[in-house]
């Protein structure tokens, strides 16, 4: 599939608002072949496709962001943020 640079800042952007696959389909009014292609270029990871790299920047992008969040509440001293933060230090291991 050939997406465009809007439909890929478009994937980018629900990405990192935590939309899946199939409802950036939708979005983009994809056909039902063309939705479970795109699903499954998701599920592989693989970068190569430019529709995969702009998800998964959008995706860990926003989580940067939330991280970063969580981790200065922590520091203020929030109860929650701080097991957040210890539950992200046993997953990193």
């Amino acid at each position: 599939m050939n997406f465009t640079e809007d439909q890929l800042k478009e994937i980018e952007d629900m990405a990192g608002l935590f939309f899946g696959a199939e409802d950036i389909a939708i979005n983009l009014e994809l056909n039902e072949d063309e939705t479970e292609t795109f699903g499954f270029q998701i599920d592989s990871k693989n970068t190569s496709f430019p529709e995969v790299a702009a998800y998964l920047k959008g995706r860990l992008t926003a989580e940067i962001v939330m991280r970063k969040a969580i981790k200065q509440s922590a520091q203020n001293g929030s109860s929650p943020s701080q097991q957040q933060m210890l539950h992200f230090l046993k997953d990193s291991k």
